[in-house]
């Protein structure tokens, strides 16, 4: 039900503390965050903006940053990952040794006084970025780390693949109070397992609610629904009584949807289907129409079924039992 693609960054640089910007790194094999013995920040920009590998109109459900420490000489120390909100650039300037110092800014290169060496600046010296951090994490001894998922990576992905004008990457900011200092591999380094890699999950149901569970009506013993949100449309099960007390189960057409709202009601056909045994587990080929369910949800937890076909018309108020891992649903 969810699909998932490894991307690796586009661009990537450290912004070296330095009023009149002097100072980069685009194409070295490493960035820095924190506050070095002469009380001089480093922070670490990255980008992701080739996202090609997201097909259009999905939703996002997990982002993930891996990134690999490779040298530190600090106890743990909480780094805050900030989305951007300025664009910025990647020249080409190659700090030389461990590139703790930096290197003389080239052309279209992000320092800490501008976007875009020498012609453009930042807002606010140091990085453009959003005050509350899309995620926190504590980095100690060298070795692989992994920011996320949080809900507001997700949302920034997200916005990212549907307004890519918004796409400036993410800031990488330490303690800057004391001494501290951490290494990061960029995506130039010699070794490809230690690049950086947002890691991004998503499903593709038409919709940017992702209801798939079990739904009950707690008015009505033994029977419910149990759905499913699947890339090639809405899947519906029905598990129940019929006219006479008879078991009924029913299974809807694969029906695909286009973004579904609180509130909205859709239909969908529905046929008269049997349960599976140990030994035949598959549902019979031999499905025979049975009518129409219309499905309303007005919550993420509830909604209103109303099955309608040859037992006559049943209407269910629904509640949510239980739901799929990495379904996601979000209330308006």
């Amino acid at each position: 039900m969810a699909e998932t693609v490894f991307i690796g960054a586009t661009q990537d640089n450290t912004l070296y503390d330095s009023p009149t910007g002097r100072l980069s790194n685009g194409m070295g094999e490493h960035m820095f965050v924190g506050l070095t013995l002469d009380q001089l920040r480093r922070r670490s920009v990255i980008a992701f903006k080739d996202l090609s590998a997201i097909p259009e109109g999905v939703t996002i459900t997990s982002a993930k940053l891996h990134l690999h420490v490779s040298l530190e000489d600090s106890d743990a120390t909480l780094i805050d990952l900030s989305r951007l909100t300025s664009d910025w650039g990647e020249g080409d300037s190659d700090a030389a040794g461990d590139e703790t110092e930096g290197a003389n800014s080239e052309p279209d290169d992000a320092t800490w006084a501008h976007r875009f060496w020498d012609l453009f600046t930042w807002g606010n010296p140091g990085g453009d970025f959003s005050a509350t951090p899309s995620e926190q994490l504590l980095i100690d001894s060298p070795g692989y780390y992994t920011f996320g998922s949080s809900q507001s990576m997700v949302a920034d992905v997200q916005e990212w693949l549907t307004q890519p004008e918004t796409n400036f990457g993410w800031i990488m900011i330490g303690d800057e109070r004391i001494r501290n200092f951490k290494r990061f591999d960029s995506r130039n380094h010699s070794n490809p397992d230690t690049r950086p890699v947002l890691e991004v999950q998503y499903t593709n149901t038409g919709t940017s609610f992702d209801y798939s569970g079990a739904w009950f009506d707690p008015a009505l013993e033994g029977e419910g629904y149990l759905i499913f949100q699947t890339p090639q449309g809405w899947l519906i099960y029905f598990f129940g009584y019929g006219g006479e007390g008879e078991f009924r189960w029913l299974i809807s057409e694969l029906v695909k949807l286009d973004l579904l709202e609180f509130g909205e009601p859709f239909e969908m056909p529905m046929l008269v289907g049997k349960p599976g045994t140990f030994e035949m587990p598959a549902p019979s080929d031999d499905l025979t129409p049975y009518g129409t369910l219309s499905v309303q949800f007005n919550s993420c937890t509830t909604g209103q079924f109303v099955l309608d076909g040859l037992d006559g018309k049943k209407s269910s108020n629904v509640v949510k039992l239980v739901g799929v891992d990495n379904s996601v649903c979000k209330e308006p």
